[in-house]
């Protein structure tokens, strides 16, 4: 009976080691992926563009499509309303934001800024005339149906 008492005794001490040898080994955390792929400009965008008005408040939605190459930094490609599309120039993909400017034939030259939030390309654009900006607009557009 000793011997039974002491194997129970010697068990109990015993089985926390034996349970710390044998375990499985504590799965690491992965660590968080800290950057996402940036999403590729590329694609054709149908979307409106809000002219802010005098007084502040929006205007109306006007139709607007951006048909865009992104190769790298560069961006390449056509901007306009969707029946009048015009060339970009100094298209640039930095830190997420596209930047590019188009020359109206007759008008101001507009500069976009444009990031992609969730699957739309949204930002601004300003219409330039001797240096000086105009106006100023909204811009929300989503990939054109194929």
């Amino acid at each position: 009976m000793k011997k039974l008492v002491a194997l129970v005794v010697a068990l109990a001490i015993l089985a926390p080691a034996l349970d710390a040898q044998t375990a499985k080994p504590a799965q690491t955390a992965k660590p968080a992926q800290t950057a996402q792929t940036a999403a590729s400009f590329t694609g054709k965008w149908d979307g409106t563009l809000k002219v802010q008005q005098p007084d502040g408040s929006e205007g109306p939605a006007r139709p607007i499509a951006f048909n865009l190459t992104q190769k790298g930094k560069d961006l390449t490609g056509t901007a306009g309303p969707p029946d009048q599309q015009l060339p970009i120039e100094k298209g640039a993909v930095a830190a997420g934001k596209a930047t590019f400017q188009v020359q109206q034939p007759n008008g101001p030259l507009l500069k976009f800024a444009l990031t992609i939030v969730k699957g739309r390309l949204q930002g601004d654009m300003a219409g330039e005339q001797d240096g000086v900006v105009r106006r100023q607009a909204k811009v929300d557009a989503g990939k054109a149906a194929k």
